[in-house]
């Protein structure tokens, strides 16, 4: 069959004279190396383009990025909020929706675990080292994004085991915020030693992942990790 086409999304960066689209090209590299072709998908904030997009890609990434609203999942922003994009908020909630009511294989990376859980019903913790009293560290300043900072504990039933072949495996870390009470639908299959959510899959769904950490930066220097983009690229090939 021809190599599937998967969806990426992205986030807008200003410039001084003007504002951009952009995607990490690690995630470019990862669905590519994966046998994947890569779609990056702009933010275009029009209700009647969702359908569109969805309906020439087989497989969707939901990207890391800015910090979601936490007006979507009922409360007011703390101090430790710093940067959000309403505009992103929506059309990627619209985006996993439409994928997602066609049971269509998604992968969330970082933001993209938190979106997912948001959209089917649960919250945030807007940030785990003011919220969870036992958080070890989670968000490294100084280190480089491939370099691998905690480890987590990876349930045997789960697709994650499958993927991996291993309960246990050291990741990288960038974010500040987490899954606190889980979106029905889903299960908890990974958490950090201190019991921080490191990822979820759908129940129901044949292929829905959320990951906390960033895989596309490790591939390059930690091979196995390509294994997740791998497995989203066949799980499209076996829907189409």
């Amino acid at each position: 069959m021809e190599k599937p086409i998967i969806g990426i999304t992205t986030f807008c960066k200003k410039e001084p004279k003007k504002t951009y689209c952009s995607a990490s090209y690690n995630y470019i590299t990862a669905i590519g190396n994966a046998g994947g072709i890569p779609m990056l998908i702009p933010l275009l904030g029009k209700k009647d383009s969702i359908s569109r997009y969805i309906d020439n890609i087989d497989a969707l990434v939901l990207s890391g990025g800015e910090d979601i609203s936490p007006l979507l999942y009922g409360e007011n922003p703390t101090k430790t909020i710093k940067m959000i994009n309403p505009r992103r908020d929506k059309w990627e909630l619209e985006l996993f929706n439409e994928a997602h009511r066609r049971n269509m294989p998604i992968l969330g990376i970082c933001r993209g675990i938190q979106l997912i859980n948001i959209a089917a019903g649960g919250n945030l913790y807007q940030d785990i080292s003011v919220q969870c009293k036992e958080a070890l560290g989670h968000m490294p300043i100084e280190t480089e994004v491939h370099h691998l900072f905690h480890s987590i504990n990876i349930e045997k039933e789960s697709k994650l085991f499958d993927i991996f072949k291993s309960t246990k495996i050291d990741i990288n870390s960038y974010h500040h915020q987490a899954v606190k009470d889980l979106a029905a639908g889903f299960k908890v299959t990974a958490r950090s030693e201190e019991g921080i959510i490191e990822a979820i899959e759908s129940i129901d769904k044949k292929f829905v992942i959320g990951v906390q950490w960033h895989p596309e930066d490790l591939i390059r220097h930690h091979p196995h990790f390509m294994e997740l983009f791998k497995a989203i690229v066949q799980a499209a090939k076996d829907d189409d």
